[in-house]
């Protein structure tokens, strides 16, 4: 029947089309949407389709929509076809296939034909294949004009559909037809040879279509499918299954070639002849192409002959190429093609090409004209041969010792190669240096526009970093110094006798684009003695006031930190640290959010990498310290005391701080002065524990004198704002954290327990973001000071029980499994953190009671499973025993199934990890424990394993399931073994519930191992997930 019933009203099939498409009300569209979805998972859908598209009368829409639904049920519910069925869908398929022209309609049949072939073995296509039962069909006697189009439609899609997981098929079949096609790729080919000859010119995109199924079929017959997923070693060891001398001979070989030499007048036909040769290019070097052990790097002898065809014809375009260049941006596409070409052929022979070979030097030429080509796109797509070429050429990848050469035969042939090669990435560095370059009008871009040319700066910057790495730091920088020297010479006679400002006639894009180089290059930079690059330091504290420019002055700054602290243990002049001090610090205060936050990671990266020089600058530091805190106020704090408390930070006034700032009245971000502090952590880290003591002290009087005022001893009725209070605890937390003095920062965080336990407090009930950032900030002051802190445990661990008890918030779980993570192993606090955990364990299993909980809170969920896994490998007693242990198995049970991500590894993790605890306390725990859980934890982690939770679960599930046979043996087994009886038989045979079986004993036997396991699970998983429905079916079994 063509019609279902809908509440309210009979809707036919072709009205729902007509709603969907043309219906101006919105609702209506919607419901016609859904009923075509339902439609099409009904067993109606196949007969009514199918008539459907023999009926002439049928609009377009109705015919895209009826072929679209016929492949659907083809790919995923042609289980539900009654047997002898396929046949007849066959024959009405390849019926409608003659029928309709070229269009998406035929395309969507041509899928339904190829899915139909993944789920028929070659014994229902005749006993000769699929591909050989439909050529013959369409080639034979009565075919008419219409059969050979549709033929090479076939053979377009074929290939693209090998391994392809979308039809429902069972994962032996699957392999079996791409193994199918794979070995029919030769016979593939000769029919689509067929069709070039024998189709009419006038057939549109005859040659497009051609040359597209012709690639297909090259790539496949390497071995190569469309699919990552697919187990492909038993195609691996095949040959391939068309030999590059057949290839290079071949006439569509020939075909593609010649079309890349019409690309002026049939750009279409170029771009496919470009995929065509691509393919083939890459046949020559496959992994399982012999290479001769004497000629490491060389092409393979079999191969010889098909590249001998294939790149003189590439190197030809480069006139082509050139004239693209000049074309002013008229023959884009055409350069695009030909670069591709290039490239491909450059990253194949890429280990050759290292050998420094004459006869292999042609394409390195073509690649930096490539890096030359006035369009930063086209450019680009060099990029990742130079990547490939430079980690040849520096890390010897491919390079071998040729038999009998001596070590200082390999040293002179490495220098002989560097002297041969540095030519060539000079001249890369010089074509891509001026892309950086800020144009004019950047300042109106979209953000789509900005994100495009940030991507491309980071890839020119990747390139000129290989480039840095064969030519050397010192000679990359010479290079481009150049014009960064001329401009900053303009900058200085500009600026002589006066202040620096942003001065419109100096070229700042020039500067900052020559700068952004040179930073670049910093993974690269030069010795440590190097005078040309301690000038180009020191001269940044020159450069005019542009934020741009500042910001990348600051991260330049930052990139060589580390040099800064090897060239100052050379022996370099410190006034080098005072002159980027100075550039920091104007960069930092001014009215620009990114340059401030430059500036701030820079002075981070240079205090930390230079901490122990800079003991003669820690006044000034710490003055930056307190400007920082005082122009980083914030705005409701601010508002509501009416001043800015000048004596929290040692007295600096406002008004001093608005001159630093030039009067912008906006605040630093939060974030940038807990890098300042964090910087500011390293170099009172680096003092002696006397000097560093009134310097933490100074640090922390500001933040503790504003948290006693949040939270005094007397209750105050008027809470803090969250924001206020998640600024100041990460402060706190930044000092604690990165402050490494233990001792003294046991000290202080004791003398602050009261204040932060109070904050804790007062904020746990209502505030739960503020809790986490308190939370946090006693997380760090834990395990910066360790030992010397506990005699805080009991009271923390009495606090947290007490919050978690009137509001569950996570944030105190993660507090207390960082109180275990500390203090676990401390015999003298697992009694205290027993209780603790004992009460808080509990009560978490009791509010996750049912999986709808677990999908309410997975944040309280995954710290509660995180919690557990700290103590069992912290202190197993506190969590492995009779009191605790079931509650938390049991919760475990009941949420093994929640979808959040973190949530489910935790579960999964602490299941894993509690199983395989051996101590003989934990071992005689679980014995009693596991055996009254153990089926319902089988039958639950295969659920899982088989369709309720994600594939990438899979290994997780895994190490359970060994763990636990581990733990309990042969037992265990039977206990999955009751669970894998019930998949239904029609999803998965009894042969194949045995494979798993099977693993499992081997497991137990000490036969099999976890990997075999995994595999054998796996098997089983993509059985029961091919289609929804079965998974649906599988999922019930086990749930009931």
């Amino acid at each position: 029947g063509e019609q279902m019933a809908n509440p309210g009203a009979r809707l036919t099939f072709r009205d729902a089309v007509q709603a969907l498409n043309h219906h101006p009300d919105a609702s209506v569209k919607r419901q016609a949407e859904q009923w075509l979805k339902t439609f099409q998972e009904s067993a109606d859908a196949w007969t009514v389709c199918d008539g459907l598209l023999h009926d002439p009368a049928s609009t377009p829409e109705v015919h895209f929509l009826c072929s679209q639904t016929l492949k659907h049920k083809v790919q995923r519910d042609f289980d539900d076809l009654p047997a002898g069925a396929a046949g007849s869908l066959r024959d009405s398929l390849i019926t409608l296939l003659l029928k309709y022209g070229e269009g998406p309609v035929r395309t969507q049949l041509a899928l339904a034909v190829a899915s139909l072939a993944a789920h028929l073995p070659a014994a229902e296509w005749g006993g000769v294949g699929a591909l050989q039962w439909l050529a013959t069909r369409m080639t034979g006697d009565g075919a008419g004009p219409t059969s050979l189009p549709c033929l090479l439609e076939l053979l377009t899609v074929f290939p693209q559909e090998a391994g392809s997981f979308r039809p429902a098929v069972r994962p032996d079949r699957r392999r079996a037809f791409a193994k199918e096609l794979v070995f029919a790729s030769l016979s593939a080919i000769h029919f689509i040879s067929l069709c070039l000859q024998h189709m009419p010119e006038t057939t549109r995109n005859k040659r497009e279509r051609v040359l597209d199924a012709y690639a297909a079929w090259v790539r496949l017959s390497q071995g190569r499918l469309n699919t990552e997923d697919l187990n492909t070693e038993d195609l691996a060891v095949e040959p391939p299954q068309i030999d590059a001398v057949t290839l290079a001979a071949h006439p569509l070989t020939a075909l593609a070639l010649e079309t890349l030499s019409r690309h002026e007048t049939n750009e279409s036909e170029f771009d496919h002849a470009v995929d065509a040769v691509c393919e083939l290019v890459r046949s020559t070097v496959m992994d399982s192409a012999p290479v001769a052990a004497e000629a490491p790097g060389r092409i393979p002898p079999a191969c010889v002959a098909l590249v001998q065809v294939l790149v003189p014809h590439v190197m030809a375009l480069r006139p082509a190429f050139a004239a693209a260049a000049r074309s002013q941006g008229a023959n884009d596409e055409i350069a695009k093609g030909i670069a591709r070409l290039f490239a491909e052929v450059g990253e194949a022979y890429v280990i050759l090409i290292a050998t420094g070979a004459p006869d292999a030097f042609a394409p390195v030429e073509a690649l930096l004209e490539v890096t030359a080509y006035p369009e930063t796109d086209i450019a680009a797509m060099s990029f990742y041969f130079w990547h490939r070429l430079s980690h040849t050429l520096v890390g010897g990848i491919g390079e071998r010792l040729a038999e009998g050469q001596s070590l200082e035969e390999a040293a002179a042939e490495r220098t002989r190669r560097h002297q041969l090669f540095c030519p060539v990435f000079i001249r890369l560095i010089e074509n891509v240096m001026g892309r950086l370059r800020y144009p004019d009008g950047f300042e109106h871009w979209h953000r789509e526009e900005r994100q495009n040319f940030k991507r491309m700066r980071y890839a020119v910057a990747d390139t000129l970093t290989e480039a840095a790495a064969v030519v050397g730091g010192s000679r990359a920088l010479q290079i481009l110094v150049g014009p960064l020297q001329e401009s900053l010479a303009c900058t200085a006679s500009a600026t002589a006798g006066g202040a620096v400002t942003a001065n419109a006639s100096l070229d700042w894009r020039a500067l900052e684009a020559a700068l952004y180089c040179v930073r670049s290059i910093s993974k690269e930079s030069p010795p440590p003695d190097d005078m040309l690059l301690v000038s180009l330091l020191t001269s940044l504290a020159d450069l005019p006031t542009h934020p741009q420019l500042l910001y990348t002055a600051a991260l330049t700054a930052s990139a060589y930190s580390e040099w800064l602290s090897a060239a100052l243990a050379r022996g370099a002049n410190p006034s080098l640290l005072q002159r980027l001090f100075e550039v920091l610090h104007r960069a930092l205060f001014l009215d620009d959010t990114d340059t401030r936050g430059a500036a701030a990671l820079a002075l981070k990266h240079i205090c930390g990498a230079t901490a122990g020089h800079l003991a003669p600058f820690l006044e000034p530091l710490m003055h930056l310290y307190s400007t920082a805190l005082t122009y980083a106020l914030h705005a409701g704090e601010r508002g509501a005391t009416g001043v800015a408390r000048a004596g929290d930070v040692g007295g600096m006034a406002e008004a001093e701080v608005s001159k630093a700032a030039g009067s912008t009245g906006r605040g630093m971000d939060a974030e940038d002065v807990l890098q300042i502090i964090e910087g500011l952590g390293y170099v009172v880290s680096a003092l002696p524990l006397e000097q560093a003591d009134p310097v933490l002290s100074a640090m922390l009087y500001p933040i503790a004198r504003r948290l006693l005022q949040m939270f005094p001893e007397e209750v105050d009725t008027e809470p803090p704002d969250t924001e206020v209070v998640v600024l100041y605890f990460d402060r706190l937390a930044t000092v604690l954290r990165y402050v490494a003095h233990p001792e003294l920062v046991a000290v202080v965080f004791r003398e602050l327990w009261p204040v932060v336990a109070r904050g804790l407090e007062r904020c746990g009930d209502k505030d739960e973001r503020a809790a986490e950032h308190i939370c946090r900030c006693i997380k760090y002051a834990l395990r910066t000071a360790r030992h010397r802190l506990t005699d805080l445990v009991a009271p923390a661990a009495t606090l947290y029980r007490k919050l978690f008890a009137r509001r569950q918030h996570a944030s105190l779980l993660f507090a207390m499994s960082e109180l275990v993570r500390s203090f676990g192993r401390d015999e003298g606090c697992t009694e205290t953190l027993r209780v603790t955990l004992e009460e808080v364990m509990c009560g978490t299993a009791g509010s996750l009671s049912k999986l709808a909980d677990f999908d309410a809170a997975p944040d309280v969920a995954d710290d509660a499973f995180l919690l557990a896994k700290v103590c069992v490998s912290r202190c197993p007693s506190i969590i492995i025993n009779l009191r605790v242990l079931p509650a938390v198995i049991d919760m475990a049970l009941v949420g093994l199934h929640v979808q959040h991500r973190e949530a489910s590894c935790s579960t999964l993790v602490f299941l894993r990890n509690t199983l395989q605890a051996r101590d003989e306390l934990s071992v005689g725990v679980l014995q009693q424990v596991l055996p009254s859980r153990g089926a319902a934890l089988a039958q639950s982690l295969l659920a899982g394993a088989l369709g309720s939770l994600p594939t990438s679960r899979l290994e997780d599930v895994t190490d359970v399931l060994a763990a636990m046979l581990t733990c309990a043996g042969k037992t265990a087994v039977m206990w999955v073994q009751a669970a894998v009886v019930r998949v239904p038989d029609q999803v998965a045979s009894a042969a194949d519930k045995a494979v798993l079986i099977e693993a499992l004993s081997q497991y137990v036997e000490g036969i099999g191992n976890t990997r075999l396991l995994g595999r054998s699970l796996d098997e089983l998983s993509e059985l029961c997930r091919r289609s929804r429905r079965i998974r649906d079916a599988v999922q019930a079994a086990l749930a009931a």
